[in-house]
């Protein structure tokens, strides 16, 4: 099956969020009936910073974000040579794409416009109780840096230099 991957436009908007809804309660997802949010997407549309993975007959069978952020920055794990990193938020996969490399190909599409785009680096936590995400993100070779606690859950530090 061909797929596309793209940044994602407003008429997007209801189906990421709903993409979004569908993963909520689900095995090691993390996000909860407020979040992400309708203005989370919203607002990543808007700033150009959301990307999707979408079948030839157009739909959307992943989404994920890039943003700048100030909310991570402050940990100490982080390597201090990367100078202008991108954090990764908000990656879902339809339930139904599971286990199909979708994820991995969206994530190496988003890194490539990432360094077009001038960063150096991306960064990102991930649930200690998310196994499938632990185990892309290893299998990908992101670097394991460290662990914190914020938004009342426990989680680890990834990051990769460009």
């Amino acid at each position: 099956m061909k797929k596309i991957c793209r940044k994602a436009n407003e008429k997007d908007k209801e189906e990421v969020f709903a993409l979004y809804r569908s993963l909520v309660g689900t095995y090691g997802c993390a996000w909860t009936e407020d979040y992400p949010s309708e203005s989370d997407v919203a607002a990543d549309i808007e700033q150009q910073a959301l990307y999707v993975l979408c079948g030839e007959s157009g739909e959307i069978m992943g989404a994920a974000a890039l943003v700048t952020s100030e909310e991570i920055n402050h940990l100490v794990c982080w390597d201090k040579t990367i100078q202008k990193p991108c954090e990764l938020v908000r990656i879902g996969i339809k339930e139904k794409y599971h286990n199909q490399g979708l994820a991995k190909e969206l994530l190496y599409y988003m890194e490539e416009d990432a360094v077009k785009r001038g960063f150096d680096g991306m960064q990102f936590l991930v649930s200690k109780t998310n196994p499938k995400a632990l185990a892309l993100y290893d299998g990908m070779k992101f670097k394991r840096v460290g662990e914190t606690y914020m938004y009342e859950i426990h989680w680890f530090c990834y990051e990769r230099k460009f």
